[in-house]
């Protein structure tokens, strides 16, 4: 016979989030200091309903029913299976109607699926069925954030440390939006300790700064250094300032003080003495076209065309390949196509031995598809600076629009060969041979690249990617993915079958970016096709076709291994597929829905 049951007070926030009343039954053999204990241990709870027997009422009844289910809600969360976790959902509140629990669960899969308002809607409703369950808030606080409400998402977050004050996701949300600072403590050797953290509200670290201001008040670099730190994370501006202000009292005839010292007056809204700094800068560097700039910046603010006007000359006197300034002197708007400008601005910069406006001029008439012109301006602008990389990158495309090919084997690849710029210009000329059919030579010129010690790895990642794309090994989709810029995709990738959905290869809400794998064994005469979709059948919207990836040259002997094929998804939301069998890529394509299979 089991042992009885106890009717205990338990504090545990658990059970405001699971809709349940803080008297409940406890084993009479258990500890009921273990009621006290967070998490809560459910499965002792459970325990006790289970000895209620036919005595058990709501809401425990429906409770314990609906926890059946919990574990393959949890499943589905975490693969990203947002229509059966919808499902599941439903259940449990018909199960166990009206707890915050369901409402939290379906705002964050609102909000995985970037229905920001309805997931803002859905958390706010369980704030207020359970005002003290801080998990809810830190949510809240994050949709209402990613909502474009940053007040409110900071009152949310402030209320959940009030409960918890060590949230984790209230503190990560609240450094986001600025309202407070993480600070890394040091090691007892000087150096930042990663494992040590914490975090003050803004008047406290100001009040750190000012007094670190104080202690270096005559070391005009290290004011500098820390006002560049400040505004550069975006943190008290007017301490930034106040550090500003004393470096240039300091050291008055300190350029590099004056020039940060305008951009901090600006930002401030304090335009008459941003124009003053600006002034002061131009006076101790009378040469710097930067300066002119930021004066003509200054005076536009301030509304003094006149004076404007003046600047811009006086930047392009100092410096007549000054992009931005060259633009606003032209008046040229973006994809600028006017011949008139165009023709004034090849007489202006052929008077000033301007490289930069022949080459913005050699855009324009690109942009009007007149490439006789632009190749000439390109060319004038070679002969006044042969050796400018970006004269060098520009000529390269307008050579290989030209069909120059001969002329890109003399003047562009004995540059590259000379290794004196960066691997910007090997990746221009390579896609200009692969253009014009010479794939083996663009091929060599990217492995070359990728050979260097000093490659960037963002240009590595792109080129390896690139060659496996001309390989006919790696292929892409045209389709556009549904996700969140940066941060998720808000519908899972899935197989399509005849009969309904397949498995799901990537779930929504994976942060990008990602990738997953996934076996395939359905392929005559050694081709394969396999049609993927963007969300499930069933959800709010139909599923979006991403169409087929085909895969050829599979092995049908008997020895032959599976094969895998592998699924990524960038950062940027483009999808890659590739195909492996017994260690070998295989040639791989892809059409759109509705249209003939086709081999890369």
């Amino acid at each position: 016979m089991r042992a009885s049951v106890v009717w205990i007070e338990s504090p545990s926030w658990e059970l405001d989030f699971y809709g349940l009343p803080h008297t409940l039954p406890w084993p009479a053999d258990a500890s009921p200091e273990s009621a006290h204990e967070h998490p809560l241990n459910l499965e002792v709870l459970l325990e006790a309903i289970d000895r209620l027997g036919d005595s058990a009422v709501e809401p425990w009844v429906g409770f314990r029913s609906a926890t059946g289910l919990f574990q393959d809600l949890s499943e589905s969360l975490e693969e990203g299976e947002v229509v059966r976790s919808r499902r599941l959902l439903e259940e449990i509140e018909r199960l166990h109607p009206d707890s915050p629990f369901v409402q939290f669960q379906l705002g964050n899969l609102a909000r995985l699926e970037g229905q920001d308002v309805l997931g803002v809607e859905l958390l706010t409703a369980a704030a207020k069925k359970a005002p003290n369950v801080a998990p809810i808030l830190s949510s809240l606080g994050s949709a209402l954030a990613q909502a474009g409400r940053p007040g409110d998402a900071v009152q949310a977050f402030r209320k959940a440390l009030e409960i918890n004050e060590k949230d984790q996701a209230a503190l990560d949300g609240l450094t986001k939006l600025k309202a407070l600072v993480r600070l890394m403590r040091q090691t007892p050797d000087g150096q930042p300790d990663p494992q040590s953290v914490g975090y003050v509200d803004l008047d406290t670290f100001s009040q750190m700064i000012i007094g670190q201001i104080d202690a270096i008040a005559q070391e005009p670099e290290q004011l500098l250094a820390l006002a560049d730190q400040l505004m550069r994370d975006g943190l008290v501006l007017d301490v930034a300032l106040l550090a500003l202000e004393k470096a240039s009292q300091v050291q008055p005839d300190n350029a590099r003080a004056q020039l940060m010292l305008a951009t901090a007056y600006r930002a401030s809204g304090k335009h008459e003495e941003a124009l003053a700094a600006v002034l002061k800068f131009t006076e101790l560097e009378p040469t710097e076209a930067t300066g002119f700039m930021h004066l003509a910046q200054a005076y536009n603010t301030v509304g003094d065309a006149v004076h404007e006007k003046a600047a811009l000359q006086k930047v392009l006197e100092c410096d007549p390949n000054f992009h931005a300034a060259i633009g606003i002197r032209f008046e040229l708007s973006q994809g600028e196509h006017d011949p008139a400008k165009e023709e004034a601005l090849v007489e202006w910069a052929s008077q000033h031995g301007s490289w930069m406006g022949l080459l913005i001029a050699s855009s324009i008439a690109r942009t009007r598809g007149d490439a006789a012109s632009a190749l000439r301006h390109a060319d004038a602008a070679f002969a006044i600076a042969p050796e400018r990389e970006e004269v060098l990158l520009h000529l390269s495309a307008v050579l290989g629009e030209a069909r120059e090919i001969n002329r890109l084997a003399t003047q562009i690849r004995p540059a590259i060969d000379s290794r004196k710029y960066s691997v910007r210009l090997d990746w221009n000329f390579a896609q200009t041979l692969f253009q014009h059919g010479f794939k083996d030579e663009a091929s060599g010129v990217l492995r070359r690249a990728l050979s260097l010690p000093d490659a960037p790895e963002e240009f590595k990642n792109m080129a390896a990617a690139t060659l496996e794309n001309w390989a006919g090994i790696l292929t892409g989709c045209g389709v556009p993915l549904q996700m969140r810029p940066g941060s998720h995709l808000t519908k899972p990738i899935l197989i399509t079958l005849p009969d309904g959905d397949g498995g799901i290869l990537i779930g929504a809400g994976r942060n990008l970016p990602t990738n997953g794998t996934f076996p395939w064994k359905h392929f005559h005469d050694g081709v394969a096709e396999i049609n993927l979709q963007q969300g499930e059948t069933g959800g709010d919207t139909n599923p979006q076709p991403l169409g087929t990836f085909r895969v050829g040259n599979i092995s049908s002997a008997e020895d032959a291994g599976p094969l895998e094929c592998q699924l990524s998804v960038t950062d940027d939301g483009d999808i890659q597929f590739r195909a492996i069998q017994n260690g070998h890529r295989l040639p791989v394509g892809w059409r759109p829905p509705q249209q003939a299979p086709e081999l890369s």
